[in-house]
């Protein structure tokens, strides 16, 4: 029997992807084995977000070119952000066999059986890729959208993943469905920009309507939903809340700064006053729920006056956890050209600051649940 060996970098659609290759692998009488373990094919999805996953693609690509040097028969492919936007580099490590588009994803057991089937670069169709199992996780992921139309300065996953677009709802539901006959019954929603789901179609059906449909499937029993920018939890959204029996109240809402002059610079669509509104909403649905928000240290002009109005307002405002990023220099992004970046020892600082905040604010949600003796709604896995 072949083995097929994959490992992953970066975000929860890259995961799920991999688990959809991967068991489209297995359809295939392959079986699913350790990248650290010798196979037949390799695959690597990469992620470009920051300079360090970079470094952790390419060097995955060299520990399976040293397999390949041992043994002409091993396939070895990348694809995901980073090989998108650094193919040369790619080229370069030594002979890879594919690199595959991020649309591209569902096809890669076939351009390994046929060579000679053409690759296409359109970023503009929803890459369908299904699954009947999660590779190594008891809940199920559910990629529903691809894509961001943002194009934020600091950031280059557009550049990657192209424009906004949405799985056609009856394939969302489809998923869900097979995956409830596995014994799913806790279903993660996602996307690269998840809360724009809908909004490039003529049909105005949004992630609200797509929730309201999927909370009408009796095996499932709660719904999460993953990272969606501020401005988009619309009062659709929020009356879902208000009503849903199956929503999990855990939200991951990126901020990325505190200062409006930064927000406004790296081309963020809020303010820190309406970002503020948003958890107000969202606590007022659900006073118990856990709010997780992305910062990043270190952008470009973060002055020590900008940083601190950033920790400021993080400190009064009520969320459960930060993730910290140490700001990195993405080639490409509009905010690699700009000036007065600053000092990576500097940067260092303020992440460790900011992680110091994260942890008090985490003990303090934990201490408030305790004290008022809340139940919490979860999944036993």
């Amino acid at each position: 029997m072949k083995k097929v060996a994959a490992i992953t970098f970066g975000c929860k659609v890259n995961q799920y992807e991999t688990s959809c290759i991967l068991d489209g692998f297995a359809q295939h009488n392959y079986k699913i084995t350790n990248f650290s373990e010798k196979a037949d094919v390799y695959i690597i999805n990469s992620c470009t977000v920051t300079n360090r996953t970079d470094y952790k693609s390419r060097n995955a690509v060299r520990k399976a070119l040293a397999q390949k040097a041992t043994n002409p028969n091993v396939k070895v492919i990348i694809t995901g952000c980073y090989s998108q936007r650094n193919r040369e580099e790619i080229l370069e490590l030594g002979p890879v066999d594919l690199i595959a588009d991020n649309n591209e994803k569902s096809k890669i057991y076939q351009f390994i059986e046929n060579s000679n089937l053409p690759v296409s670069h359109d970023k503009t169709e929803f890459d369908e890729l299904f699954t009947t199992r999660m590779i190594d996780h008891t809940r199920a992921f559910i990629k529903v959208q691809d894509g961001c139309d943002y194009y934020c300065a600091y950031c280059a996953i557009p550049y990657a993943r192209g424009t906004s677009r949405s799985r056609e709802k009856e394939n969302v539901l489809k998923q869900i469905e097979t995956l409830t006959e596995k014994g799913y019954r806790e279903f993660v929603l996602g996307g690269i920009n998840l809360g724009l789901y809908g909004r490039e179609k003529n049909d105005k059906y949004f992630l609200a309507d797509l929730l309201k449909d999927i909370e009408k499937i009796e095996e499932v029993k709660m719904i999460r939903l993953s990272s969606i920018e501020p401005q988009l939890f619309t009062e659709d959204l929020l009356d879902f809340f208000k009503t849903s029996q199956k929503i999990c109240s855990h939200f991951h809402i990126p901020l990325q700064v505190g200062c409006d002059e930064l927000l406004s610079k790296m081309g963020r669509k809020y303010t820190t006053a309406q970002f503020t509104e948003t958890i107000t909403k969202i606590k007022n649905i659900l006073p118990t729920a856990a709010i997780g928000i992305d910062v990043i240290a270190g952008l470009p002009g973060e002055t020590e006056e900008l940083f601190q109005k950033t920790f400021d307002f993080l400190t009064k405002l009520e969320f459960t956890y930060l993730h910290v990023f140490s700001y990195s220099k993405r080639p490409g992004t509009r905010a690699a050209a700009m000036s007065n970046h600053v000092n990576g020892r500097i940067i260092s600082q303020r992440s460790n600051k900011l992680s110091e905040l994260s942890r008090t604010k985490t003990n303090d949600f934990i201490a408030a649940i305790l004290t008022n003796n809340v139940q919490m709604q979860g999944v036993i896995e």
